[in-house]
Order: structure tokens, then C-alpha cells, then sequence
């Protein structure tokens, strides 16, 4: 190829990305959500926290690892933010505890995730938030 032809080549393929519709740009706030909003949370055993923010909003909190306090109904989630925001979007925005009887322990998160409206109606009745 000569060198007039990968020029030709270069400004048609610009061209043609140019003509494409602009992607949105991910704002960073997909797994966003306020702690203020929530409504509710349910554990799904001893590694996982569905919550629900307002109405139709569903998250997923995954834990780094076992919280044995978590299943038990008598128990109850303290969530703290970190200071300054409510808006809870990583791990590390989140304080989660789960009080027993008075005691406080730890769960350490390790993702949360926006549920899909197919994920959040999977949800099973019994830990739905």
C-alpha cells in the first residue's frame, strides 16, 4: 500500500467512528446508591445483603467473607457511611456491622451491584428486601 492510500484508509475509518452515535459515558454511579434512600435489606445467608433503595431500586452487597451473625432474624445490619456522603457506590463508603445481642461484628465487603429489573424480580420471596 502506498502511503496516499493508508491516508485515505486513516480518514475514512475516522469518518466512519465519527458518524457513530456517541456512546454515553458511564458516570460512575451505575452501583450508586443513597444510604439515606434505603427502604430496605435482607441477608441471604451469611455472605450476602440485598437492599433496596426506594421503590424499584435493588442492590447486591457480597462479603469478602463469612459474617456468622447475619442470618439470624434477631439480629439487625448497622450501616454507617463514611463521613461526609451517604452515597454508598464502594466497599470502602460502607461501614457494615450486624448487631447481636448488643455486640457489633464486622462484615467486610467485598462488591456491590446494581441488580438488573430480571435480577432483582430472581430474587427469591424469602430474602427479598
Amino acid at each position: 500500500m502506498t502511503h496516499h492510500t493508508l491516508l485515505i484508509l486513516a480518514a475514512a475509518a475516522a469518518a466512519t467512528l465519527a458518524a457513530l452515535p456517541a456512546a454515553a459515558a458511564p458516570s460512575g454511579r451505575e452501583n450508586c446508591f443513597r444510604l439515606s434512600q434505603v427502604s430496605s435489606t435482607r441477608p441471604d445467608g451469611d455472605r450476602r445483603i440485598y437492599v433496596r433503595e426506594g421503590v424499584n431500586d435493588y442492590f447486591r452487597i457480597d462479603l469478602a467473607s463469612r459474617c456468622s451473625a447475619l442470618p439470624y432474624p434477631g439480629n439487625h445490619l448497622v450501616l454507617t457511611p463514611t463521613p461526609g456522603s451517604d452515597l454508598i457506590c464502594r466497599p470502602i463508603d460502607l461501614d457494615l456491622k450486624v448487631s447481636e445481642g448488643g455486640a457489633l461484628e464486622p462484615c467486610f465487603i467485598k462488591s456491590i451491584t446494581r441488580l438488573t429489573p430480571a435480577e432483582a424480580a430472581a430474587i427469591p420471596k424469602k430474602v427479598r428486601p
